[in-house]
């Protein structure tokens, strides 16, 4: 394996590692923000994406 495509394949690995991190970063923020939301009593507006309390 030269060099050159050990490099690419480097690459796509740390993309890949990154957009994986972005997307659980994204949906455990929401779960957090619902979770928040029905521990303070209110109830969570997945349309409006808001506390109602």
């Amino acid at each position: 394996m030269t060099s050159a495509r050990k490099q690419k394949l480097l690459l796509y690995l740390v993309l890949m590692i990154v957009l994986v991190a972005g997307a659980s970063f994204q949906h455990f923020y929401s779960n957090a923000k619902v979770d928040r939301c029905l521990d303070a009593g209110g109830s969570y507006d997945f349309d409006a994406k808001v506390c109602v309390i």
